[in-house]
């Protein structure tokens, strides 16, 4: 995959990740079958189908200001271009 393409996924789950896991559990590789592989697919497909929520939740979360107020140029916390606090 190209670097570039690389920079613009958010998430990947590969069958590796889903071994990994199983052997976290002590689960035989042999025992993770294609058909349980496709289960995985399917419930992390059920679960993505609601990402919008779950993205737009994560970023009024993260841009909250610590003070409870909405930033903006005027505001006594903006220097330079940005919100002096952390985010």
């Amino acid at each position: 995959m190209l670097e570039k393409n690389q920079e613009n996924i958010i998430f990947v789950l590969t069958r590796d990740d889903v071994l990994a896991c199983a052997r976290e559990l002590k689960i035989p590789e042999e025992q993770v079958a294609d058909e349980t592989i496709e289960l995985v697919k399917d419930r992390i497909n059920r679960e993505l189908d609601r990402w919008p929520e779950i993205v737009k939740e994560i970023l009024t979360q993260a841009t909250q200001c610590p003070l409870g107020l909405t930033c903006f140029p005027s505001c006594c916390w903006w220097k330079e271009g940005r919100c002096i606090f952390p985010r």
